[in-house]
């Protein structure tokens, strides 16, 4: 997802680094470029700099995290030389707690959260399959619809990225991790990928029962 998000960002007026610790996969990219594909068969290369060295970045206006929920208070602490006092840290990572762990080492007037509805897998080094596309939401713990909040949503928008400014990001988040709660089990039990989810009652039923409600589950 840090690829997608990313390559979108960089190919824009926005300057771009992509942080990684897989040094095979920076080598590459800064050598090819980012390869990102898509489910028709269409590809793109997107030269952006990558770098396993947060200190050649230097402070930046916007860090933003995608690494998974157990990963994440290491990851933040490896990039405190980018986090200046007007950096604001955006994390649209899966799950729930990764803010407050951002927050205890950065503190919470610097951090945006929110989730996105892009679906990414990793290919090989430098190169990712965009396996989908969706809403990103974003927003401030407060829910006050914030300058900075306002102006990396068009950053995104202006990537090409569908976002959506929220008063109550906290509630898109639960939102996700309930979906993620009932398709994630069954897609993963029964082999199918998630678009053949609602194809029949019984893999409907299935969810509901695996969230442990009767919630119905929206088409």
């Amino acid at each position: 997802m840090g690829s997608v998000i990313g390559s979108a960002l960089a190919e824009t007026e926005s300057e771009v680094a992509l942080l990684d610790v897989w040094a095979e996969a920076v080598e590459t990219i800064n050598r090819r470029g980012l390869i990102i594909r898509d489910r028709a068969g269409s590809s793109r290369t997107v030269q952006v700099r990558a770098t396993i060295d947060p200190t050649e970045i230097g402070t930046v206006d916007l860090v933003i995290v995608f690494v998974k929920c157990y990963d994440t208070e290491e990851a933040v602490r490896g990039a405190l030389s980018m986090i200046g006092p007007k950096t604001t840290v955006l994390s649209l990572q899966n799950g729930w707690g990764n803010g407050p762990r951002i927050a205890k080492i950065i503190g919470e007037e610097k951090l945006l959260v929110g989730v996105s509805y892009h679906s990414a897998t990793m290919l090989g080094p430098g190169e990712v399959l965009h396996a989908g596309r969706g809403m990103t939401f974003m927003g401030e713990l407060n829910g006050e619809m914030s300058k900075r909040l306002l102006e990396i949503a068009a950053a995104f928008q202006q990537a090409g990225l569908e976002v959506t400014p929220s008063s109550t990001v906290l509630r898109e988040i639960w939102a996700k991790l309930a979906l993620n709660v009932a398709t994630l089990p069954t897609s993963a039990a029964i082999r199918v990928t998630a678009d053949e989810l609602l194809r029949t009652p019984e893999m409907e039923s299935l969810m509901q029962r695996n969230t442990g409600s009767g919630a119905r589950i929206q088409h």
